[in-house]
C-alpha cells in the first residue's frame, strides 16, 4: 500500500507541472477516498497555487482557490468516511 501511495504522490507532483488543474483535482479526490489521511493532496494543491498564482481569472480572482477547494474536499471526505456504513 505504501508503494502505491508513493507512486500516486509522484504522479501528483509531476501533474502539478504537466496536467491541467482539474486532472490533479480528480486524482486527488479519488485518492482521498482510497487512502487514509491523504494530506499530500492539500500540499500539492498549495504548490500549484504558489507556482501558477491563485488569483487568476479562471478561478474568479479568488486567491488560493485550488488550495481552499482541496482543503474543503479533504474535510468533506473525512466527514463522509466517518458517516459511511462499512467504510474502513
Amino acid at each position: 500500500m505504501i508503494i502505491r501511495r508513493i507512486i500516486i504522490d509522484f504522479v501528483l507532483f509531476l501533474g502539478v507541472f504537466l496536467f491541467p488543474f482539474w486532472i490533479n483535482l480528480l486524482i486527488g479526490i479519488i485518492c482521498l477516498f482510497l487512502f487514509r489521511n491523504f494530506y499530500e493532496f492539500v500540499i500539492f494543491s498549495l504548490l500549484a497555487d504558489l507556482l501558477y498564482g491563485g488569483g487568476t481569472r479562471q478561478f474568479l480572482g479568488i486567491p488560493f482557490a485550488l488550495s481552499s477547494f482541496a482543503l474543503l474536499s479533504y474535510a468533506l471526505v473525512f466527514f463522509l468516511k466517518k458517516r459511511l456504513i462499512g467504510y474502513n
